[in-house]
């Protein structure tokens, strides 16, 4: 198989249609099978690979348990929303592949679109063979058509992303690896054989055999009927789950709606009520405090400029200049009579006479001719003014300015609970809280009805599980039993020829199942011969790593990076031993490995992996060291160039900054 194109309209990212040319191009001395695709996170790389499986699978694609209208949302949310968050409408994804039957390549090209009606999304199916629309299928079984010619389960060990690898390098068994292994191996196919041979053997057993062989038929019957059951209630299960989400979503917007409308509120009155009395009593409490520092200092808090005139006044003393001028009058009078330090002009005792005669007048009444305001004052009054002054511009003010700002947040807060009081005795809430009491009420019901058809579902299963144990219980009866005669006899002995194959046919796939993942994991490890053998149980497909000294290697005790190898490595063994030729496309392989395990990947794994590997990174995935690595393996690249204003993704030739003459992009 190859895929020729991917083309993509209005999905996600991808704004109009792009047509994607993944032909890889013929060199002729080496092989190109690797088509590169770069792009930032978000650019829309995991949105082309689940354009191929919605193109190949439609509602398959997102699981065996999804409903039909949890897949209309799932594409209606896929549909591609333009900058102002119009939506398009309408969507499409396809692919044109090329696939060999009987030895003879016929081209398939499959189409699935999508127009959104409401809240559902119709889907219309495309599929043409060599140009002409498929009419040896009926058109309602185009469906099963696709997935026959490439089974889900086969798929998913092709078409892979990061995610994929890390659920299978995990410590956990994965049960969907092991249906895997059993649709690729063939082993399924074998035991079909064996129940229709035994309903043959059944229908023309002896009358002796004839209970075990209605017994068997009634089995088989009871098995259809039950898988039948099954689907139906996989199907109501996935419907029922995609209800309860949105009456969920639905009650809680109108949770929303109650609380705008103040029906937390009123809920919560009382309380409301005692927050109400506490914050006027604070207020209270509060202003008192603030009146009492009006009838005390404030206001001169409120006139720096009059207290700091008040201070300088009372700082002023009368009476000191006295002393002043009797100790200046004695150091003058000693400095006379010692001469030091020296004096440079002539004093005359004419003005020693004078100095002495105003300093000595000084003493007795000082010459201060500004008049003193505060004479009156007494000098312990003064002093304890000057420390209330003090206070004022140390404290009050602080104070004052901490009890104004308190003043302003219990208001703010009391205006608050009184608004929600005032909301807590609208009538609106009431009415939104009957339909909140309703829209809960439904999740509920919703939610019991889904418990309940989970249990009828494991139920079925439960019962389809014994049925199968006991179909098999006889068919090894049967198969064991010796035949009287003619086609029985012969059919008996094809019965444990069959039953002999079985058993062979695994053990021969899972041996060469074992020696390929030997041989591709040693070959992407770091460590040459780090396994010697890998065991796979024939009944659950665990798998247990044996080493060169024959013991064995917990999966737990592989390195993050061997886990991931350990999972490529299984992937690309099982592809091999399924023998079927289909293409690569891995999503963001490379980001939970180291630098090696990289380097290994790009230059042993993505060469040789198939015959065409579409690979999907980001720059720091593939940087530039590892491109020039991969570049004799690369057909040719593409860069997904994402638009923040347009919010559309474009795809152009080139890896990056590594651009490529081509012209493999159609744009329309």
């Amino acid at each position: 198989m190859i895929l020729r194109t991917i083309e993509i309209e209005n999905f996600g990212l991808y704004a109009g249609r792009q047509v994607l040319d993944l032909v890889p191009r013929k060199q002729p001395d080496r092989e190109t099978p690797v088509i590169l695709f770069g792009g930032q996170n978000g650019a829309g790389k995991t949105t082309l690979l689940e354009a191929v499986c919605l193109a190949l699978y439609g509602r398959r694609a997102l699981g065996h348990r999804v409903g039909q209208s949890e897949y209309e949302n799932h594409l209606r949310s896929r549909m591609h929303a333009s900058t102002g968050g119009e939506v398009t409408g309408s969507a499409s994804v396809g692919l044109e592949f090329d696939y060999a039957e009987g030895g003879v390549v016929q081209r398939y090209r499959v189409v699935r679109r999508w127009t959104a009606k409401g809240a559902k999304a119709t889907e219309t199916l495309i599929l043409e063979k060599d140009g002409k629309p498929v009419d040896s299928v009926p058109r309602d079984e185009w469906h099963h058509f696709l997935q026959e010619l490439i089974p889900p389960g086969v798929s998913q060990l092709f078409f892979f992303d990061g995610e994929k690898i890390a659920e299978i390098a995990s410590d956990a068994v994965d049960e969907g690896l092991a249906d895997a292994m059993r649709g690729l191996l063939g082993i399924e196919l074998v035991g079909r054989l064996r129940t229709d041979l035994g309903l043959f053997m059944a229908r023309r057993s002896q009358r002796e055999n004839a209970e075990t062989g209605s017994r068997l038929e009634t089995l088989v019957r009871e098995e259809d009927e039950l898988s039948e059951r099954i689907a139906d209630a996989q199907e109501l299960v996935a419907e029922l789950t995609s209800r309860r989400s949105g009456l969920a979503r639905l009650a809680a917007n109108i949770r929303q709606r109650f609380t705008a409308e103040g029906g937390d509120a009123a809920n919560q009155r009382a309380t409301l009520e005692a927050t109400q009395s506490e914050l006027r009593h604070q207020l209270s409490r509060r202003e008192g405090e603030l009146r009492e520092l009006a009838g005390g200092l404030l206001p001169f808090a409120m006139a720096p400029a009059l207290a700091a005139r008040a201070v300088e006044e009372l700082s002023r003393s009368r009476g000191e200049t006295g002393p002043v001028a009797s100790a200046l009058r004695e150091r003058l009078l000693a400095w006379r009579e010692t001469g030091h330090p020296p004096r440079t002009a002539s004093w005359k005792d004419a003005h020693w006479r004078d100095l002495d005669a105003f300093l000595t007048a000084d003493a007795v009444s000082p010459l201060d001719r500004t008049p003193d305001l505060l004479s009156d004052i007494e000098p312990g009054q003064r002093t304890g003014l000057l420390a209330q002054l003090r206070e004022v511009r140390e404290t009050t003010t602080a104070r004052a300015a901490l009890i104004a700002s308190e003043l302003d947040r219990l208001g703010g807060r009391l205006r608050e609970v009184e608004a929600n009081l005032i909301r807590a005795s609208g009538e609106a809430a009431g009415v939104i809280l009957d339909e909140l009491t309703l829209a809960e009420q439904q999740v509920g019901a919703i939610e019991a009805e889904l418990r309940a058809r989970s249990e009828e579902l494991k139920s079925l299963e439960y019962r389809r599980a014994n049925v199968r144990r006991e179909r098999e219980r006889l068919l090894k009866l049967q198969a064991d039993a010796e035949a009287a005669e003619g086609r029985a006899a012969l059919a008996g002995r094809i019965g444990i020829a069959l039953q002999q194959y079985e058993e062979r046919l695994l053990q021969t796939k899972l041996s060469r199942l074992q020696s390929e993942f030997v041989r591709r994991f040693n070959h992407l490890a770091r460590k040459d011969g780090f396994v010697a053998d890998v065991r796979i149980d024939s009944s659950t497909f665990e798998t247990t790593l044996v080493g060169r000294d024959g013991r064995e290697i917990p999966k737990s005790s592989l390195s993050a990076g061997e886990k991931q190898v350990y999972a490529i490595a299984m992937l690309w063994a099982l592809a091999r031993t399924s023998g079927r030729a289909l293409p690569m496309i891995i999503d963001t392989p490379l980001a939970r490995l180291d630098s090696e395990h990289r380097a290994a990947l790009v230059e042993r794994y993505f060469p040789e992996a198939s015959h065409q590997v579409v690979v999907l990174s980001t720059d720091t995935e593939v940087d530039d060291a590892l491109l020039d690595r991969l570049k004799p393996a690369i057909s040719h690249t593409y860069r997904l160039d994402y638009d923040p204003e347009r919010r559309a993704t474009t795809v152009t030739p080139g890896y990056f900054e590594d651009g490529e003459p081509t012209h493999a992009v159609q744009q329309a």
